[in-house]
């Protein structure tokens, strides 16, 4: 007689549609269907969150309904498999506090790539420290990303986005545009030298046939 199959979900989880570090939904999936495969596993369900940060559980709507059917006793499945911790979530509360919550109806957390297993004694302490230290990182990196852009605006560097009216970039830098800069002197020039505000101005362009040079981030050619 066949050992009854463990039953499990799976879920999957990318930032952006181009993940950074390389592993698509498929390939995470595939992963996971291999590890499955061989640990003598049946899949239940798939969870897939796209585009979804894991900063928070909120905002990720998969992983939220996997853990309503967990509780719910739906499918009586015995383990999560996930590709790495990190695609579990990112914050050190949430994902342990989604842990418990599946530990408390008898459900485990796999994490294929890092060798984690919830069930056994070292797993969950791995997790407390993995979460931690991941959450540490991902502040770290927000801070330098905030500094870095500080400090290039300090420098006269663009920081990204497109260049204002009147400017175009060059090597990441702004300089005038001369073709439209004709129409930024005369916009200062009714600024300072009559009593028009920046609506009578545009009104002003509008009437007297001046054109916007249309833009990447605006199809529009009028003054507004």
């Amino acid at each position: 007689m066949k050992n009854k199959k463990i039953k499990c979900d799976i879920y999957t989880r990318v930032s952006t549609t181009m993940q950074v570090d390389g592993y698509s939904l498929d390939a995470q999936k595939e992963k996971l269907k291999r590890y499955a495969e061989f640990q003598n596993m049946e899949i239940v369900n798939e969870y897939s969150d796209e585009g979804k940060s894991g900063k928070s559980v909120e905002g990720r709507p998969e992983f939220q309904r996997m853990l309503e059917n967990i509780e719910n006793g739906k499918d009586e499945v015995q383990f999560v498999l996930v590709f790495k911790l990190s695609r579990f979530g990112r914050n050190a509360a949430d994902v342990l506090n989604s842990l418990q919550r599946m530990q408390d109806f008898g459900v485990n957390l796999i994490c294929v790539e890092d060798g984690i297993d919830s069930s056994k004694d070292s797993g969950k302490l791995m997790i407390s420290v993995l979460s931690a230290v991941a959450e540490i990182e991902r502040e770290n990196i927000l801070v330098q990303t905030r500094e870095g852009r500080k400090q290039k605006a300090r420098e006269g560097k663009w920081n990204g986005g497109f260049a204002p009216y009147g400017y175009e970039l060059v090597n990441g830098e702004l300089e005038i545009a001369e073709d439209e800069a004709e129409i930024i002197r005369l916009i200062y020039d009714k600024f300072i030298h009559t009593n028009m505000g920046i609506a009578a101005i545009a009104a002003w362009l509008n009437q007297h046939g001046y054109k916007k040079k249309k833009r990447q981030n605006n199809t529009l050619d009028a003054f507004a």
